[in-house]
């Protein structure tokens, strides 16, 4: 297939169907059902069109899950210089050491410089940088609280959540996602949006940290309001509790 405007299609009209038929029915088969389908072999793309293998032509308005936006296959990708040398690098399986990236660092500290992080961890999806959060948040409570001897380890989540599929990450809110059981035990769940009560059960509760979402993407777009955001920040501030804004 060649990336331009028009795309030949070898198979005749009256074969298409039965072609993107075969290619969905052997997907099937071999990949795991993570995701609905949609009925669509896409074959190509060019810019912002997208051809599947029966010849149809399309406006690709997606983005994958949550990256970059920049069409298909564009010879004017911003990072087209370091695509040039590699696009990904493992910087952790070099013999004896950790490789260190200059680009890497440099990115860091843009990040670091643009925002109020001090450290900047690194990781392949948002339910791996969930897990870690997970982590740190009871690191922090440990190291926080040296002289209490029971650590707080339960979290706050809410309502519509989506914070990843692993064993281990019980924040996501439907119930079907934490299946199979047990999951990590000692999070609570509040009602999105409602400030008195998320203020009240922070505030009498014992909690490493609150999970919020400022835009809830998997049940639908639902927006927090500056007001709720605020009152989460302000009661885990009165309450020695972290608060993790879980955001693309």
């Amino acid at each position: 297939c060649v990336n331009v405007d028009m795309v030949q299609v070898k198979a005749a009209p009256q074969e298409r169907g039965e072609v993107s038929k075969e290619v969905m029915e052997a997907e099937g088969k071999v990949l795991v059902g993570t995701y609905a389908r949609a009925p669509l072999v896409v074959a190509c793309g060019s810019g912002c069109k997208l051809y599947d293998l029966d010849g149809r032509k399309y406006l690709d308005f997606s983005s994958g899950i949550a990256v970059n936006a920049l069409g298909n296959v564009s010879p004017t990708y911003f990072v087209s210089n370091q695509t040039g040398t590699f696009i990904s690098f493992e910087t952790t399986k070099v013999p004896f050491r950790q490789c260190i990236l200059l680009l890497q660092v440099e990115l860091v500290k843009r990040l670091v410089d643009s925002s109020f992080v001090v450290r900047v961890f690194f990781s392949n999806s948002g339910t791996e940088a969930n897990e870690a959060a997970i982590k740190f948040a009871k690191k922090f409570q440990r190291f926080s609280r040296p002289n209490e001897k029971e650590p707080v380890t339960e979290f706050v989540s809410f309502t519509n959540s989506f914070h990843g599929r692993t064993m281990g990450l019980a924040l996501t809110s439907k119930e079907y996602y934490r299946s199979p059981k047990p999951v990590m035990l000692g999070v609570t769940f509040l009602e999105y949006g409602n400030i008195q009560v998320a203020t009240d059960m922070i505030q009498r509760g014992n909690f490493a940290a609150v999970f919020v979402e400022p835009v809830q993407g998997e049940g639908g777009i639902y927006s927090a309001t500056k007001e709720f955001l605020q009152s989460l920040r302000a009661a885990c501030d009165d309450a020695g509790t972290l608060l993790v804004f879980d955001e693309v």
